[in-house]
């Protein structure tokens, strides 16, 4: 195997070069690594780069021998990136080669190692997309997964072997396999553990041994030849890269055998396992995406979450007899467990429960020879099938209670814990699923899989996965969040540690639009903008639109992701209108469904319905820090000779940004449209007015809201 140290390689065992596309991912982790979090304005001095040895970067490469081979093997060693200070244009790289260019405030580093002795590695900034005014060109790889697996109780260990045939679809040469191994995030020394140590926060450092998570691989073979791991990121073993031999071009396929064993930690954190019930949110090799930005990995961190590939899965787990299973996909064979758990009160509708297993036909099985024998006694065997889908999660306990319902065709599974009778069970859980999917058909369109699965996880909180939920409450606003999550990032498959804002908070705000429109909540989004205002008071702001892991703390990725992020599109929805906005969302789900999606992707879809240009609206709320504070300066009325009354306002622009802005006399409404500093207004009312007011209906993110009311002064 490779494993990094700080200035290069270091070989293990035998001679190899190291590939392309390996190179290019430890450019991009260094250049992670050396800059600051990005601000906008001057970076106070705590988040300043320190200057470097080096006014250009550099990568070298060298020859050297390998200990007890003739070969010689390549070590690239990175110097210290140098990048200018943080500033509203995100920071100038300086370097010889490369340029800095810009498309919607996102940049991708691209590093292209040379084959030979000595060479320099060519650095590019590109963007991480197409032109604006190029439609993206989508594809997404052919992905297949055949696995099996045997969950050892009394180890509490999975041992399980998989067969992944990958397919090329996109253009150029791919030289190198990259996975990720998630679950090795929860376990000393990761990076996961030691950004938590930079607030302070002991909770995977101090796992010991029978505590911590672990995903080992066992072996490894790539067209029937052994392939070495290399861990680019070591210590930290969230990603891992496999050479290939023959390198693929584009509609050629490889074939990767992989055994395997993991560990879900004690101390949950989006997985984990407490006696015997088991959240296997994160437990096999995940394939990274190669996109048209090239190979997306990154260490998971506690700010961002996943990004994934379309794939089919065919999943076999072999469990103990009495184990209660939820998974993504339907089972195809044997019982999952759901009818000798199902509630003593469980209604007509949801018994027998509904499994859905012909959805897919009959997909043929494929034995891997983990699991060749019978079952031995005591033990079961079920098998999954999905499609379309870019993750396979399940969840397992003797002790969970099953109820089912059905919204059409579509299957309701919810599985439960013991003491969540009244909570979850008499059907709460399951009405509250099946109101979640109504009311999200009714923005985004059908939802196109068989089935939605509702478990009660060990940890608090939620997380989504395709087809299924792990959340640890019933509640209605947590439902409908992680429901929606199956269409916005599920379906729709954003990179959520790029554009965390793109699924957490546009789901954040249908979670807040199900409470408007289905509950009739009111003021739902007066505590939001005021938080997200005053939070902005108290830091230096930030972008909303920037990569997770370059916030500057916990809060921070909150804050933006998830209520700022929120506010932009409900802020969207009042400009467009609700019918408009609805009209857009749902073209976005109808041309991206089952497709990597980013911001340009919904951005053409509201401009298609709307009918005017919004690059000013998605670059100043999601890629400036500019805030918006109008003020209502005077308020003066006159009566006129046919008894009514005009009253001039003066109002002032004080902040960076601009927004159409909604004025109101006694009842009478009007709108601004100026960009101007300062406007004035004349309102026309048949009684005397009392007060004036700015933005009544609170739609605007402003950064006080104290200077937008006014008593009106008879002149």
């Amino acid at each position: 195997m490779l494993f990094p140290d700080d200035t290069g390689l270091l070989a293990q065992g035998r001679s190899t070069r190291l590939p392309r596309h390996t190179a290019q991912w430890l450019f991009e982790r260094s250049f992670r690594s050396c800059r600051a979090p990005y601000s906008g304005g001057t970076a106070p001095d705590s988040h300043r780069l320190p200057r470097c040895a080096v006014p250009d970067v550099r990568v070298h490469g060298e020859k050297r021998q390998a200990e007890g081979s003739g070969a010689p093997w390549q070590v690239w060693n990175f110097s210290r990136l140098c990048i200018g200070e943080p500033g509203a244009d995100r920071g100038a790289i300086l370097e010889k080669n490369g340029q800095m260019s810009e498309r919607m405030g996102r940049y991708k580093m691209l590093g292209r190692a040379l084959a030979g002795a000595g060479s320099v590695v060519f650095l590019s900034c590109l963007p991480s997309g197409r032109s604006e005014a190029q439609e993206r060109e989508k594809f997404h790889q052919g992905v297949d997964y055949r696995i099996e697996a045997y969950l050892d109780e009394g180890e509490e260990t999975l041992r399980a072997r998989a067969r992944f045939r990958y397919t090329h679809r996109g253009h150029g040469t791919i030289d190198t396999l990259f996975f990720h191994q998630h679950l090795n995030a929860f376990r000393p020394n990761s990076d996961w553990a030691r950004r938590d140590l930079e607030f302070g926060n002991r909770r995977f450092t101090d796992l010991g041994p029978e505590d911590h998570a672990f995903e080992r691989l066992l072996s490894v073979s790539i067209d029937g030849s052994p392939a070495d791991a290399i861990y680019p990121g070591s210590p930290d073993s969230t990603v891992v890269a496999f050479a290939l031999e023959t390198p693929l071009e584009q509609g050629e396929s490889a074939t990767v055998l992989l055994d395997w064993e993991s560990r879900p930690s004690t101390l949950p954190r989006r997985q984990g396992r407490r006696g015997r019930h088991y959240d296997f949110a994160q437990w096999y090799p995940r394939i990274a995406v190669y996109d048209e930005g090239g190979w997306q990995v990154q260490p998971l961190m506690p700010q961002g979450e996943f990004y994934g590939e379309f794939a089919t899965y065919d999943v076999t787990l072999d469990v103990a007899q009495d184990q209660v299973i939820g998974a993504t996909g339907v089972p195809v064979q044997g019982d999952p467990g759901w009818a000798g758990a199902s509630s003593a009160g469980a209604t007509e509708e949801s018994a027998p429960p509904q499994l859905r297993d012909d959805f897919y036909g009959s997909p043929p099985e494929e034995s891997l020879g983990l699991l060749a024998m019978d079952p031995e006694t005591g033990r079961k065997r079920v098998r999954w099938h999905a499609r379309d889908v870019h993750h396979f999660a399940w969840s397992t306990n003797p002790d969970y209670t099953y109820e089912g319902g059905r919204h059409g065709d579509l299957a309701i599974h919810v599985l439960y814990q013991p003491g969540d009778e009244t909570s979850w069970g008499n059907r709460v859980a399951v009405d509250r699923t099946i109101r979640a999917v109504e009311w999200l058909e009714t923005v985004f369109g059908p939802y196109p899989y068989p089935q939605v699965t509702n478990v009660h996880r060990i940890e608090g909180g939620g997380t989504e996965f395709p087809m299924m939920v792990m959340n640890g409450s019933a509640s209605q606003g947590l439902i409908t969040h992680e429901v929606g999550h199956i269409y916005g990032h599920g379906i729709l498959a954003n990179n959520e540690w790029k554009d965390a804002w793109l699924d957490e908070g546009f789901i954040s705000f249908m979670t807040s639009w199900f409470a408007e429109e289905a509950d009739g909540a009111t003021r739902v989004w007066e505590r939001s903008l005021g938080m997200v205002a005053a939070f902005e008071d108290r830091v230096t702001p930030q972008p909303v639109a920037i990569p997770s892991a370059d916030f500057l703390d916990p809060r921070s990725y909150s804050t933006y992701s998830y209520s700022k992020g929120s506010i932009f599109f409900y802020m969207l929805r009042e400009l467009m209108g609700w019918d408009d906005f609805r009209r857009a969302t749902r073209l976005y789900f109808e041309t991206n469904k089952f497709e990597h999606v980013n911001e340009y992707d919904f951005r053409v879809a509201a401009e298609a319905v709307y009918g005017e240009d919004l690059s000013w609206f998605f670059h100043q709320w999601l890629h400036t820090t500019h805030r918006l504070d109008y003020e209502l300066r005077s308020a003066e009325t006159e009566q006129q000779d046919d008894g009514s009354w005009i009253t001039e306002l003066t109002v002032a622009r004080n902040g960076e940004a601009w927004m159409p802005l909604e004025v109101q006399v006694g009842s009478v409404r009007a709108k601004l449209d100026s960009k101007d500093a300062l406007q004035k207004v004349s309102i026309s009312t048949q009684g005397k007015p009392e007060s004036a007011v700015l933005d009544p209906d609170m739609v605007l993110l402003e950064s006080t809201r104290e200077n937008n009311r006014k008593v009106v002064e008879e002149r």
